[in-house]
């Protein structure tokens, strides 16, 4: 009777929402004592969770979503209230029916916080409704993108005709009025106009760009959207006509970025979103990943570690698909391999002078000459080692960045401490 009593609770909890959802995970078995229901609200980027015990008790939370894929949703990480550094996620994952639950304990990593899984539990759900199109929801966000940019022009207008219109052809003797004027080099400016320029409203480019937001000197200044006629679009912080400071940045092939920028760059720390997947954070330099970031897989590894020039340096940290730490296995089994053979030899060298980093990635000036010296100083050092031989077959070679000095005394340019290390086999 009991037992019954509890279903009947359950069902009366759970159905009151299911009407007005789209999808759900009701009647997940968390523990003999516990059932659980996780209503979806993709409108709300939330899911609503109820959670009742045999005794009638009920609980509800709001957790966040992390991101929606094709078979699961996952949550964001939550604190738990079982220990100071302790964090849950769990993931509701359509083909096993299941409420998947990772518990994670927060601990310090190289240069970051990272989270080391402690508990994985997997709970099944009688009665779901996990249907979602991916691809659909990913159209309704770039509409909602759109409305939002609507809805700003929408306002620009709205204060436009509280303004009145501006007299005459000279847009130098406009002020404090609504006006159209067209450019000499086909920029066409509809807004509001002060002291002769344009300070809010649109700006249309002769190729199809547009522009909505702030003006100064004629240029975007201060908040506003670009969107660029083969697709692309900005919306954030402008400063004299290019993206600078916070702002997001969507391209047509599906990257995003959500992040810091300077002179139309990624530049400073930021989020990267990439069509496959794969998803970057940490710091940018001059539009490349640059500095301590992690990239994480869409199979849920992860890298953790430094950047230069876009690139992964070093071996750095990794994370495998169960949330684990580890060594970064791939470098470390090849470098094993490769020194454990007869009559090998190892050799590193580091070079005497720093060279700026766009000599390294370009391969120029200075840096070309301190990496060609570098080269040279390996083969010489080959031959020495092999001597007794006579002869030497490089088995890896490879140049690397050692140290980074982002704020030289001389000049502004980050310089870099590199040098060349490697492996050779006598012959």
């Amino acid at each position: 009777m009991k037992k019954n009593l509890f279903i009947l609770l359950l069902s009366l909890v759970f159905c009151s929402s299911a009407f007005s959802e789209s999808y759900y995970f009701k009647e997940c078995k968390l523990s003999n004592a516990v059932l659980g229901s996780y209503i979806v609200n993709l409108e709300k980027n939330i899911i609503e969770v109820n959670l009742l015990s045999i005794d009638g008790k009920l609980q509800k939370f709001t957790d966040k979503i992390k991101k929606v894929e094709k078979d699961q949703i996952v949550s964001e990480k939550i604190k738990s209230v079982k220990g100071e550094n302790i964090y849950y996620q769990y993931f509701l994952n359509s083909k096993s029916k299941s409420v998947i639950k990772l518990q994670y304990k927060k601990e310090s990593g190289i240069d970051m916080e990272i989270f080391k899984l402690n508990n994985k539990k997997m709970s099944y759900c009688a009665n779901i409704k996990a249907d979602w199109d991916k691809n659909k929801i990913k159209k309704d966000e770039i509409k909602k993108e759109q409305k939002q940019i609507l809805k700003a022009q929408e306002k620009i207008k709205k204060e436009q005709n509280a303004l009145n219109k501006c007299k005459g052809n000279d847009h130098k003797q406009w002020t404090d009025c609504k006006g159209i004027y067209l450019a000499a080099t086909g920029l066409k400016f509809t807004g509001f106009f002060k002291n002769g320029q344009i300070v809010k409203g649109v700006s249309v480019y002769p190729g199809g760009a547009k522009y909505v937001g702030e003006f100064k000197n004629f240029l975007p200044n201060g908040y506003g959207t670009f969107i660029w006629d083969n697709g692309d679009k900005y919306y954030g912080a402008w400063l004299s006509g290019k993206s600078h400071g916070d702002g997001t940045k969507i391209w047509k092939d599906g990257r995003k970025y959500s992040g810091k920028f300077e002179n139309d760059k990624l530049h400073g720390e930021g989020t990267l979103f990439y069509p496959d997947g794969k998803k970057y954070v940490g710091d940018f330099l001059n539009g490349k990943r640059h500095g301590k970031g992690t990239l994480t897989y869409p199979d849920g590894t992860a890298y953790i570690g430094n950047f230069i020039a876009g690139k992964e340096q070093g071996l750095g940290e990794c994370i495998n698909q169960n949330g684990l730490t580890v060594a970064c296995n791939k470098e470390i089994k090849k470098a094993k391999k490769i020194v454990s053979g007869k009559d090998t030899r190892n050799i590193s060298i580091v070079a005497k002078k720093w060279v700026r980093i766009s000599q390294f990635e370009s391969n120029t000036k200075k840096g070309k000459k301190v990496m060609d010296k570098l080269k040279t100083d390996f083969e010489i050092k080959a031959l020495e080692l092999c001597s007794s031989k006579g002869n030497f077959k490089v088995l890896q070679k490879k140049i690397e960045v050692l140290e980074i000095d982002e704020t030289p005394a001389y000049g502004l340019e980050t310089k870099l401490k590199i040098g060349i290390s490697g492996v050779v086999k006598c012959i």
